[in-house]
């Protein structure tokens, strides 16, 4: 089964640094005997999340993959015009490449309540956006 989704690519140093990006952090959680207004700002300060931040979005987490493999990323592209565009847009040298399921993806941090349009993604300091696949689905 496919399922539409956004791709980005980036360079990161290794597989720790990807991952850092990608998903959410945690700090270690306070001592049980933290005070309450430490056990908060914790709370605010976690999980911390570099692609949601560059994206701007508010996302699933359940929804991203990290990969490495391109022809990995090809399989899950069900047109083959569309492998043909990955192709053509993944000729630099990236490390990693990010999925995120378009469901994934539910609000714009960057709009007011009252705003109902959900801009596309695009690409970040971090990252190049490649483009929405299986957008027939």
């Amino acid at each position: 089964m496919f399922h539409s989704f956004y791709l980005f690519a980036g360079k990161f140093k290794n597989e720790a640094e990807a991952q850092e990006f990608a998903f959410e952090q945690w700090e270690p959680e306070p001592s049980t005997d933290a005070s309450d207004s430490d056990y908060e700002a914790w709370e605010e300060r976690n999980p911390s999340w570099r692609l949601k931040q560059e994206l701007g979005f508010y996302m699933d987490s359940d929804f991203v993959e990290l990969a490495t493999d391109l022809a990995y990323i090809g399989s899950l592209i069900q047109s083959k015009d569309e492998q043909c565009i990955l192709n053509n847009k993944s000729s630099e040298n990236f490390s990693h490449y990010i999925i995120v399921g378009t469901k994934s993806i539910y609000g714009d941090l960057r709009t007011t309540p009252n705003e109902k349009h959900l801009r596309e993604p695009e690409s970040t300091e971090s990252l190049v956006y490649l483009g929405k696949f299986n957008t027939e689905i």
